[in-house]
């Protein structure tokens, strides 16, 4: 369950950056972006971020005994 929450909320964290980053750009270049593209791409890209993340960091914690 823990896994499915921290999913969660970091796909949430990932919609909210990416749509902001998205708008940022967007204005600073004069493009028109399409939210639904943008906010599937920033989940897609935070959730494996996250993931790559925990994957590459959980050689390096401690053993249970």
């Amino acid at each position: 369950m823990r896994l499915i929450m921290a999913n969660i909320t970091a796909a949430f964290w990932a919609l909210i950056l990416g749509e902001v980053l998205g708008y940022i750009c967007g204005q600073l270049d004069i493009l028109t972006i399409s939210p639904v593209t943008m906010g599937v791409l920033s989940i897609v890209m935070g959730l494996f971020a996250a993931n790559a993340f925990s994957w590459i960091t959980k050689s390096a914690e401690a053993p249970s005994k």
